[in-house]
């Protein structure tokens, strides 16, 4: 346990800009999703007057790199790094993808696959992995980010100290943190619920010893943050009903969105094809899984499901790439692609695929799918986070992903709509795609954490 004790104010005392150090395993030059909470926070904080500090993993075992990314962070923002000992993530995937006798990862980035049949050496060797690298391989970040951290706050005179996560196992280096210098504000930002959705969905961390380990760091986190922050109100009432004992006011939700300046080169028209175009942008994986979806449109008449074309921008992860595999309908995997690129084949698609088959996740790109001003095709449960964000939009059509025939008849629908002319295809509130702008909802963000220095 963490014992030494600290004040963070060694230096800037007194500063009249409050001081924050956001905590984030990805950043740019990583790509992708997950990076773009950390990137607007770094990006538009200073706009509200406060002195930015970024440390992230200086080796991070990222999927997928986008540098360019790197270039939206202000000259005023101070990026820090600390090393990482892990592995690059193909040479890790490699190995665990031979260490369960080929079965490929069905999760998002940093998780792998529960083997099939364990037995003999590769049994001992994974169990002894899951235990080691608990709750994720992340973990292996903690002890230097927790060095790195420590110098930053000493330097700088760190008042607030963010964690964003996941991986979830940032929040370890956030509570030492804590303990160490008791004197700092420490906000712990969720931007996924980690005991309903990782470990619920996600196979690397669903042992029964990982989640008595996930357990114990979420309490240790929620108990030790001055703030405690979510990005639905479901997740939040989630996280808040495992402790209610916490005062109330010590929860927060403050959503995902899009940053508008992204979006400065996207010009949005119709798509002049005769064929329905329907693209999917982002990671597939297992919660995310094109399969509703395909297996509907194989089952339509063959003069609609020709009129159709899906095409899917992003990495698909192993076990999701079966589900391609002797469809009737024509399909285009186009890769990863960096943001500017994806949105620039984006302007001329009719429509956008979302699958998200767990009821309180909100996916990240759900937003840029919205600042797109395509309509949205989603499938999720019926009551849902993302069906109540699409009905509250007006920002397209949601399904349960279980309910075939609904598919059916939407997707029908649509091509009747397209054949009636552009235009004819539903398009957002305008109102509601401004109030999900990054830059007001870090504004609102700020209000709160200069609030925590008010309080003693």
């Amino acid at each position: 346990m963490e014992t030494l004790v600290e004040s963070p104010r060694a230096a800037g005392a007194g500063s009249a800009k409050p001081k924050i150090l956001i905590l984030s395993y990805l950043f740019p030059p990583a790509g992708g999703i997950a990076v773009q909470r950390a990137l607007s926070l770094a990006k538009y904080l200073p706009d509200s007057g406060f002195e930015v500090h970024v440390l992230h993993a200086a080796n991070a075992a990222a999927p997928v790199e986008d540098p360019k990314l790197r270039e939206q962070v202000p000259s005023s923002v101070t990026i820090h790094t600390a090393f990482t000992p892990e592995v690059p993530f193909w040479i890790r995937h490699t190995v665990w993808k031979w260490l369960v006798r080929g079965k490929g990862d069905s999760v998002p980035q940093r998780a792998a696959p529960t083997p099939a049949r364990e037995g003999g050496l590769k049994a001992i060797v994974t169990g002894l992995i899951r235990r080691v690298l608990c709750p994720e391989p992340e973990i292996l970040w903690y002890p230097f980010a927790l060095r790195e951290a420590s110098r930053i706050i000493r330097t700088h005179g760190i008042e607030i100290v963010m964690v964003t996560a996941p991986p979830f196992s940032a929040f370890v280096a956030g509570n030492a943190l804590k303990r160490r210098f008791p004197a700092i504000k420490y906000c712990a930002d969720f931007r996924d619920e980690w005991i309903s959705f990782y470990l619920k969905d996600f196979e690397y961390q669903s042992s029964e010893y990982t989640k008595r380990r996930a357990i114990e760091i979420e309490r240790d986190t929620v108990e030790s943050a001055d703030l405690v922050v979510a990005v639905t109100d479901s997740s939040l009432a989630k996280i808040r009903s495992r402790y209610p004992e916490q005062p109330a006011w010590k929860f927060l939700c403050i959503s995902n969105g899009f940053d508008p300046d992204a979006f400065k080169e996207y010009h949005p028209r119709p798509n002049r094809e005769k064929r329905l175009i329907v693209t999917h942008v982002g990671t597939v994986y297992k919660t995310a899984s094109p399969q509703y979806f395909l297996d509907a449109l194989d089952e339509l008449p063959p003069e609609v499901r020709d009129g159709i074309e899906i095409r899917f921008i992003g990495r698909v992860s192993e076990a999701e790439l079966n589900q391609f595999e002797g469809r009737k309908s024509a399909i285009k995997l186009l890769g990863f692609m960096p943001q500017n690129m994806a949105l620039k084949t984006m302007e001329e698609t009719d429509c956008l695929l979302l699958t998200m088959t767990n009821d309180i996740s909100m996916p990240g790109k759900l937003y840029e799918y919205l600042a797109a001003r395509k309509p949205i095709l989603a499938l999720s449960p019926h009551g849902g986070e993302v069906q109540q964000f699409i009905d509250q939009t007006q920002a397209g059509w949601c399904v349960d992903y279980r309910d075939r025939p609904a598919i059916q008849s939407l997707v029908q629908r649509m091509c009747e709509q397209k054949a009636a002319g552009p235009g004819q295809l539903r398009t957002p509130d305008e109102a509601a795609v401004r109030a999900y702008e990054r830059p007001q909802l870090v504004a609102a963000y700020a209000k709160s954490l200069a609030a925590l220095l008010k309080t003693s």
